[in-house]
């Protein structure tokens, strides 16, 4: 099973949010992004003037939304380098990642993973051994 939480604040650059000429630009190139995608289908929203995207996925394994998560993350990451965010995965068949989230944060255009200290190991963090 995979269990994935996730957000993203969407920027133009790191070093400023978007200027008032361009974030309409890069707001309609995310929303054809997620129209390119079959099966994942966030909803962009902004609060008090910021963008952003969250979501969540349970399924029995990764699988083509999963998978488009990550493919729109990149892009976002790509189109709009300001942008941040983390994905939480826990994946019950990863190799040798099977009792432990995994993390993966965006930040000035790229995507890089971590190990979690906060919930992992799984067990006996958050569960028992049966």
């Amino acid at each position: 099973m995979i269990e994935l939480h996730g957000w993203i604040t969407i920027r133009e650059t790191y070093k400023a949010t978007f200027k008032e000429d361009t974030e309409d630009i890069f707001i309609d190139r995310i929303k054809e992004e997620i129209k390119k995608l079959s099966w994942f289908k966030p909803q962009i929203k902004a609060l008090n003037g910021e963008w952003f995207l969250e979501f969540t996925i349970f399924a029995n394994r990764r699988n083509s939304q999963s998978e488009e998560v990550f493919k729109l993350y990149n892009a976002i990451g790509e189109m709009a380098e300001g942008s941040y965010g983390l994905i939480y995965l826990h994946d019950d068949e990863a190799d040798g990642k099977e009792n432990q989230f995994q993390v993966f944060v965006l930040s000035k255009g790229s995507v890089k993973e971590f190990s979690d200290s906060y919930l992992s190991p799984i067990i006996p963090t958050i569960e028992d051994m049966e």
